[in-house]
């Protein structure tokens, strides 16, 4: 595969997909997002391929959505006609095989969404996480597994402040697995994979497809009409366009409210 800002290295029955975009601290451009999905089509279309770690390069797992490229308009991608994963709503196909995210840093907006696809998060002392949408004139998806996984309380604060909050709540509220020495990240998530990619696979991608059936997800009215409408509205508003403007001047937005 021909990819631009990913990484991908096949460890035994391990599929380790790196994002490489340090210098923009693995923001989520139209290029970075092309390039992850021709890396899980093959992950998912491999059949050595039994669990998939997925990290990133630099001091950030991922910042989220490339704003400043939003504010410029979307780029031309390279290989436009290559093979792609059919995604899931949380930036990560809906695989019956496991993914495990190892996190440093921080997870933000659509960063964070990937943690929240995965089955396992491991998340270096000190990362953190922020579902960042209202405050960058958005609406995300992983507002939904948020409610799903959490308690109203503090599922609403996260959705609807945006505020970030670090590893150590985030382990409490159930979010992530694990809070290890960022020294060890890589290791430990290594050491689960292993651990994971040792069990019968058939069993494992069986038992993962029944987990997927059994959880909440959002109705198809909501996925298929609800949510876009929502989405398409919120884009065409003058507070979406000032929100991103002002993060790539880097000035406090003034919303106007339409």
């Amino acid at each position: 595969m021909d990819l631009q800002y990913v990484n991908v290295e096949k460890l035994g029955h391990i599929y380790h997909i790196r994002l490489n975009r340090p210098e923009r601290l693995n923001a989520i451009g139209a290029q970075i997002r092309h390039d992850l999905n021709q890396a899980w089509y093959e992950f998912d279309n491999d059949p050595e391929m039994r669990i998939a770690v997925v990290s990133g390069e630099g001091r950030i797992f991922s910042a989220g959505r490339d704003i400043r490229e939003q504010a410029g308009g979307r780029p031309e991608i390279s290989n436009p006609d290559a093979p792609v994963a059919k995604m899931g709503f949380y930036g990560v196909p809906e695989t019956d095989k496991p993914i495990i995210t190892a996190v440093q840093g921080g997870a933000w907006g659509a960063g964070f969404y990937i943690v929240c696809g995965s089955d396992i998060c491991v998340a270096a002392e000190g990362a953190r996480f922020a579902m960042s949408e209202i405050p960058t004139g958005i609406i995300g998806p992983a507002l939904f597994v948020i409610l799903q996984n959490l308690y109203w309380l503090p599922g609403c604060e996260i959705v609807i402040r945006g505020h970030q909050f670090d590893a150590q709540r985030a382990y409490e509220l159930g979010i992530i697995n694990h809070v290890v020495p960022e020294a060890e990240l890589m290791s430990t998530a290594m050491d689960i994979a292993e651990e994971i990619a040792a069990l019968p696979p058939v069993h494992v991608q069986v038992t993962k497809q029944q987990l997927m059936m059994a959880r909440p997800r959002p109705s198809t009215y909501q996925s298929n009409i609800a949510f876009p409408e929502a989405l398409d509205g919120l884009m065409s508003l003058e507070d979406t366009r000032e929100a991103a403007v002002a993060f790539a001047e880097k000035r406090k937005p003034v919303f106007k409210g339409r």
